[in-house]
């Protein structure tokens, strides 16, 4: 899930050529052929989320469809680091926790989080979450992710987990 204070705000992206928005709570289309190069992009996760793609028991990353998440493609890489928020107080400071690279498998568009969580499966984008409605909150109390899903739609992006030397099929160290 997304760090609330890491914002992408239109413009983040310099180059990209965005899908065709959902047209419906299923998904539009699986990612059509990419017409740029792929992109090595960072951002930030709760600790919670990026250690359960670390794992392999995250399997797919949902996003408000708008900025940079809008223009990503299959092959485009993420750089996960640890945000502060919601750490307890017996948690290590974010930045000890090292950060996780994965790769973008599938990009995949909606109209809601209940169409993503229904599409990707509840388990693989919020593991441990015991049904479709508390995965629905959980998206909608990051604040103002409940407006910005009406207006812009979600995307979810299956993610694999890289290797410090960039192979895949390996948990990062």
């Amino acid at each position: 899930m997304a760090d609330p204070t890491a914002s992408a705000g239109p413009g983040s992206c310099a180059e990209g050529h965005p899908a065709a928005p959902a047209t419906s709570g299923e998904a539009a289309s699986a990612s059509a052929p990419p017409r740029r190069a792929p992109q090595r992009r960072h951002s930030s996760l709760m600790r919670t989320y990026l250690e359960a793609i670390r794992s392999g028991a995250k399997t797919v990353e949902g996003r408000i469809r708008s900025g940079h998440w809008a223009d990503v493609i299959p092959g485009d890489e993420f750089v996960f680091n640890c945000s502060a928020l919601n750490a307890g107080p017996h948690d290590p400071p974010a930045a000890a926790v090292p950060p996780v690279t994965v790769r973008v498998t599938h990009v995949r568009q909606y109209d809601s989080f209940e169409g993503m969580l229904r599409g990707e499966g509840l388990g693989a984008c919020l593991p441990g979450v015991a049904s479709l409605d508390a995965g629905v909150g959980l998206y909608r109390a990051i604040p103002g992710y409940a407006e910005r899903e009406a207006s812009h739609g979600v995307v979810g992006l299956g993610v694999e987990v890289l290797t410090e030397e960039g192979g895949a099929g390996g948990r990062a160290a």
